[in-house]
């Protein structure tokens, strides 16, 4: 039997039977406890709120099939989810959850709105974290083999999905200009990626600001990709 990378579900249902459900989805390295007050913030707005973190072993092993049967285990955990209500479903992905709720709206129907809170290219990622101890292959090795779950998407996937990301503008970890040309060429093809970028901070400290220091903003982001 394959073992999860998933490390842990939560789910918080509503006080009052609402309308409405969101999928919070953790960072590379991120538990669920340090979203609590994102996770308050989407239940006072009357979500159903399921949380969702993941092992590090995903990255730190080396191994690139982790990645792609961790996306595959989240996808079929996702749908599952999805068919158990009639409600659509928001995601909210910070990080690695970021991808990983693209590749939810990029290979489910079920699914259509989504949060990402920073993004980029995971290649990228896996090498700035790692180095080449870990991730010997080139570039271009990498990028092969992980092309099916990185940020660059056909712009068929998206068609009729609305997405905002928020993006740090200056990153040492990601290389924030990916995510803007990647916007680009997907609104050119006329999909809806929003992009919102903060310019104090790079990719630690603007996970830390949207989900600890101010939280409601995804209440705006929401409200964003609702209308």
């Amino acid at each position: 039997m394959k073992s999860s990378s998933i490390k842990n579900v939560r789910s918080y249902p509503a006080r009052k039977p609402g309308q409405k459900t969101a999928f919070v989805l953790c960072g590379f390295g991120g538990s669920i406890w340090q979203t609590k007050r994102l996770l308050r913030v989407l239940h006072k707005a009357g979500y159903d709120v399921m949380a969702m973190d993941f092992s590090k072993e995903v990255l730190s092993k080396g191994d690139p099939q982790l990645l792609l049967d961790l996306m595959d285990e989240v996808v079929v955990f996702a749908e599952k989810e999805a068919q158990k209500t009639n409600r659509p479903i928001l995601l909210v992905g910070i990080s690695l959850g970021a991808l990983v709720s693209l590749n939810i709206l990029r290979r489910s129907k079920l699914f259509n709105k989504g949060v990402l809170i920073t993004g980029g290219d995971i290649v990228k990622v896996a090498h700035n974290i790692y180095g080449r101890r870990v991730w010997p292959q080139s570039y271009n090795e990498l990028a092969t083999s992980w092309k099916t779950l990185n940020m660059y998407s056909n712009p068929n996937e998206l068609h009729e999905k609305r997405i905002l990301f928020v993006l740090p503008s200056r990153d040492k970890l990601i290389n924030p200009a990916d995510v803007r040309a990647e916007t680009k060429t997907q609104n050119n093809a006329g999909n809806t990626l929003i992009l919102v970028e903060r310019h104090a901070l790079g990719h630690i400290g603007t996970i830390i600001e949207e989900t600890i220091l101010f939280p409601t903003r995804i209440l705006g982001y929401i409200r964003r990709i609702e209308n």
